[in-house]
């Protein structure tokens, strides 16, 4: 368990170090997905240094990076529909702010896995909602041949994958916490195969976003 672990952990730098190697040869269709991909490799050097090594209690953290995540998928989405829908990013930026706010002031260790589901749950909503009004653009379209040819496609893949496929896992976290507390750690190995999954298309959607070299 640590070692799949720890290689979750080190696999989330991956992005980060593949766009830096092939930066020169992306368009920008990459840009939009750029905060959340910095955002993934920070978090893995933390995770990495302050929770694997020095095991200092990661609840603040994870607060955070929860907070940071919401905001950098809601600037993706934002960007890839076209900057429209001003007002609803907005109340929903603000919906999340506020929520985000009463759980931290109310939180206790007790509280802290049904927060997380809340946080959770508010973000695939969203998540849902943005990958519809994305895939119905793109299915009226006619420039685009083929799905498989659009970097963007991967990242919301990405996101939409994740964040529905650990849904269920988070809102029972708490009872299963409570009531299988032995067998937690193979629960939440449902968070890392995902976790890793959706990397994995971070990277795909990279390598889709090269430009093509004209001879």
């Amino acid at each position: 368990m640590k070692i799949l672990l720890l290689f979750t952990i080190i696999y989330s730098l991956f992005p980060l170090l593949f766009y830096w190697i092939i930066k020169r040869n992306l368009t920008l269709e990459i840009k939009p997905i750029l905060p959340f991909v910095i955002l993934s490799f920070v978090g893995g050097i933390y995770e990495f240094v302050f929770t694997f090594l020095l095991r200092i209690n990661s609840v603040p953290w994870f607060y955070t990076y929860d907070f940071l995540s919401f905001f950098t998928i809601q600037y993706f989405f934002y960007i890839i529909l076209g900057k429209e829908r001003k007002q609803w990013f907005r109340v929903s930026s603000l919906l999340y702010f506020l929520l985000f706010i009463y759980l931290v002031f109310s939180h206790t260790m007790e509280k802290y896995m049904n927060n997380l589901s809340y946080l959770v749950s508010f973000l695939t909503l969203l998540i849902l909602i943005y990958a519809l009004i994305w895939f119905k653009r793109v299915f009226m379209e006619v420039s685009l041949q083929s799905l498989s040819d659009s970097p963007t496609f991967y990242f919301v893949s990405g996101f939409l994958f994740y964040y529905t496929g650990v849904l269920v896992l988070f809102l029972f976290a708490d009872a299963i916490y409570k009531n299988e507390r032995p067998n937690f750690q193979y629960y939440w190995l449902i968070n890392l195969f995902f976790n890793i999954f959706h990397k994995t298309l971070l990277i795909l959607g990279m390598w889709k976003a090269r430009k093509e070299i004209v001879n």
